[in-house]
C-alpha cells in the first residue's frame, strides 16, 4: 500500500512539472486536440518527450558532424581524439569534417572545397547503382571495341555477369529474347541495399508473371516519375550457379574501394572479409538464405544465432582454406588470395574507376568509400556483382571488431593527410599514414612540383626573378610584347606618364594587394619607356603623390618585408646622382 502511494505521489508530481509542455506542443502543432496524450500516464508521456542532444553556440570549434547509425560512432570518436567538437545540426556549415549516411542537396549546395570534407561523391550513382555500374561498364565496352584499333579491349563477360536494365525499353526486350527455360537470373532493385527486394527467375512462368507486371508500370504516366520505387527500376542478372563453396556454403568477398581525394585521384584497394549463407548451397531452393550472403538476409534464417561467427570469415581464414583444400588440386599458387586474388580485385576496381572518372564531381575535399562485392566460381574466375555507396559498418561479430574499426581509422587518416597536402600544395607521395591499404591510382605525379590551390594571400615569395622560375615553367611563360613610345612627346605627356604609376602604387598599397617589391619594380620599369626618372623628387607634377607613396612603402616594409631581396637589371637605368626610394631602402 505504501509502494502505490509512492507511486501515485510520483506521478503527481511528474505532471506538475511537465504541464508547461502542452500550450508548446499545441502551438507547434505537434499534437492536435483528439491525439493529445494524457499527461497524467507518465509512461506515455515519456516516449513523448525525447532527450535530442542540440549544440552549445558557446563552443569554439574545429566543428564536425557524424549523422546516422552506419559507423557513425567509429568516425565521432576519432575526430573527438583530435579534439575536434561534435555538431548536431545538419544544416550547420561551419563544420570541417562531415560524415553523411544519407547524400543530401543541402551537403553539396553549401560545401566549400579546400576548406572542408565531405564523404560521399554527389554523383557516384554512376558506380553505386546497379543501373549506373551496368550502363557505365557497357558504354565503356562499346567506346573501346569501336576506337581499341587492334589493341586488346577490355570485356564485360571476363569479370562482369551479363546483366540488362529492366526500366531501358531496348535491354528489357533483350532480356526477354535471352532467357531460356533452365537458366536462373536474379532481379535486383538498382538502388536498394541489404538484400531488399531481390527475387529469382527460374522459369517461363516466373518471366510472364514478371512481364506482366513490367507492362502494367512501363507505360503509366502515373507511375513514370516515381519509376526509382517501382518495380520498373531494376536489373537482371544472370545468377552464378557454380560458384566456390566454404563447406557447401556459397560466399562471396566484401572488399573496399576508397575515393581519397578528387583533387586530384587517388584511389586505395583494402581487403575486407568473407560473407557466407548459414544453408548449404542448393540450386534448386527457393529459400533466399541460400543464396544471398547479405548479412541482413541471413539474420531471417533460423539458424542465424547459432552460426553467427561462422557466417564471417577473416581472409587470413580464408587464405588458409584455399590453400589446405585448393591448391594442389587445382594448381594454384600458394596464398592465392593475397596474390592473385587481390591483384584481380584491384584490376577490375581500378577498370570501374577509370570509366567513371571523368564523370565524377572533383572538388578538394571529397572522399568516398565503397563496398564492392565479388564472387569466385569452380574455375577461379573472378565476378563483380556489384559497388555499394555506404557499406555496411556494422561489428556483430568478432571479425567485423577487428576489421572495421581499422578499416574505418586509416580511411580517415589517409582522407585528412592527402587533403592537407594537397590544399597546402605539398606533394602528396609518400603517405605517412597508409597502412593495409593499397594505392592503385594516383592523379599526381612526382616530377611535377604541386601548387597551392588558395592564393588569397599574396606573399613576397611569389615574386620570382626569371633565373629563379623552374626552367620548364619559364619556357611556358608568354612574353608579352613591348610598346615602343613616340618620339615626340610633350611636357605634358610626360608628367602623365609620371603621375600614373605612382598613383596607380599608393592605391595598391593602400589595399594591400599587391607586395612591396612588385610595386617598385611597377614603378622603375616605367623608365625604360620614359627616358626621365618617375622616382626623383625633382618633379613638380608629382610631389604630393611622392611623399605619399615615400611614407607608405617605409611603413610596408618596416612590417612586411625586413629583407628585400636584389632587384632585376631593370633598376639599373636609375641615375645615381638622384637619391631614389630602392637606393634608401638598400642602404638601409
Amino acid at each position: 500500500m505504501a509502494l502505490f502511494k509512492s507511486n501515485v505521489s510520483t506521478t503527481s508530481s511528474f505532471c506538475r512539472t511537465t504541464s508547461w509542455l502542452m500550450p508548446i506542443l499545441k502551438k507547434s502543432h505537434i499534437m492536435s486536440a483528439n491525439t493529445a496524450p494524457n499527461l497524467h500516464d507518465p509512461a506515455r508521456r515519456l516516449r513523448i518527450i525525447k532527450h535530442r542532444k542540440s549544440d552549445d553556440i558557446r563552443e569554439y570549434g574545429p566543428f564536425f558532424y557524424a549523422g546516422g547509425t552506419n559507423g557513425a560512432d567509429l568516425v565521432a570518436q576519432y575526430c573527438e581524439n583530435k579534439g575536434w567538437k561534435r555538431i548536431f545540426d545538419n544544416n550547420r556549415g561551419d563544420y570541417i569534417f562531415k560524415w553523411s549516411e544519407y547524400k543530401m542537396v543541402s551537403n553539396y549546395q553549401n560545401f566549400r572545397p579546400g576548406r572542408q570534407i565531405l564523404n560521399q561523391i554527389p554523383n557516384n550513382r554512376i558506380l553505386t547503382t546497379k543501373g549506373g555500374l551496368c550502363s557505365s561498364l557497357k558504354e565503356y565496352e562499346r567506346i573501346a571495341i569501336k576506337y581499341s584499333k587492334g589493341v586488346k579491349a577490355v570485356k564485360l563477360d571476363e569479370f562482369f555477369p551479363e546483366t540488362y536494365r529492366i526500366d531501358v525499353k531496348t535491354e528489357r526486350q533483350t532480356f526477354f529474347d535471352v532467357f531460356r527455360d533452365g537458366q536462373i537470373w536474379i532481379c535486383k532493385p538498382s538502388n536498394l541495399q541489404e538484400g531488399r527486394g531481390i527475387f529469382l527467375l527460374r522459369s517461363r512462368e516466373d518471366l510472364s508473371v514478371f512481364r506482366a507486371k513490367l507492362e502494367s508500370v512501363a507505360d503509366n504516366p502515373i507511375t513514370k516519375p516515381s519509376q526509382y520505387n517501382s518495380i520498373i527500376h531494376r536489373v537482371v542478372q544472370r545468377y552464378v550457379v557454380r560458384p566456390l563453396l566454404l563447406d557447401g556454403r556459397k560466399f562471396d568477398v566484401r572488399s573496399y574501394f576508397l575515393i581519397a581525394c578528387t583533387s586530384p585521384y587517388m584511389a586505395f584497394f583494402h581487403h575486407g572479409y568473407a560473407k557466407s549463407t548459414c544453408n548449404m548451397y542448393d540450386i534448386y531452393s527457393d529459400d533466399l538464405t541460400s543464396h544471398l550472403t547479405n548479412q541482413f538476409i541471413q539474420k531471417k534464417n533460423p539458424r542465424y544465432n547459432d552460426m553467427k561467427e561462422d557466417t564471417i570469415w577473416s581472409m587470413e581464414r580464408l587464405n588458409d582454406y584455399i590453400n589446405e583444400r585448393y591448391m594442389k588440386v587445382k594448381h594454384l599458387p600458394k596464398d592465392w588470395v593475397f596474390t592473385v586474388f587481390a591483384k584481380r580485385m584491384q584490376e577490375i576496381m581500378t577498370t570501374c574507376f577509370n570509366i567513371a572518372k571523368a564523370k565524377l564531381d572533383c572538388k578538394l575535399g571529397f572522399f568516398d568509400l565503397m563496398g564492392c562485392d565479388f564472387i569466385i566460381d569452380q574455375n577461379f574466375k573472378v565476378w563483380l556483382l556489384e559497388m555499394n555507396a555506404n557499406p555496411s559498418l556494422q561489428r556483430h561479430c568478432s571479425v567485423l571488431r577487428t576489421v572495421i574499426p581499422q578499416l574505418v581509422s586509416e580511411t580517415l587518416d589517409l582522407v585528412i593527410e592527402i587533403f592537407k597536402k594537397s590544399s597546402k600544395g605539398a606533394l602528396i607521395l609518400p603517405i605517412q599514414s597508409q597502412k593495409d591499404f593499397v594505392l592503385i591510382y594516383s592523379g599526381c605525379r612526382k616530377d611535377l612540383v604541386a601548387r597551392a590551390i588558395r592564393a588569397e594571400r599574396v606573399s613576397l615569395t611569389i615574386v620570382k626573378q626569371p633565373s629563379q622560375l623552374n626552367p620548364r615553367v619559364a619556357k611556358r611563360l608568354p612574353k608579352k610584347p613591348v610598346r615602343k613610345q613616340s618620339a615626340t612627346m610633350s611636357l605634358s605627356d610626360q608628367a602623365a606618364v609620371e603621375r600614373k604609376p605612382v598613383q596607380k602604387a599608393v592605391s595598391l598599397l593602400s589595399h594591400g594587394q599587391l607586395p612591396v617589391v612588385a610595386q617598385l619594380q611597377s614603378l622603375c620599369c616605367t623608365g625604360d619607356k620614359v627616358k626621365t626618372n618617375p622616382l626623383s623628387r625633382s618633379q613638380p607634377a608629382c610631389s604630393k603623390e611622392w611623399n605619399q607613396l615615400q611614407t607608405s612603402v617605409s611603413n610596408a616594409l618596416m612590417v612586411t618585408a625586413p629583407i628585400v631581396p636584389a632587384f632585376s637589371r631593370k633598376f639599373g637605368i636609375i641615375p645615381q646622382k638622384s637619391k631614389s626610394l630602392d637606393c634608401s631602402l638598400l642602404s638601409k
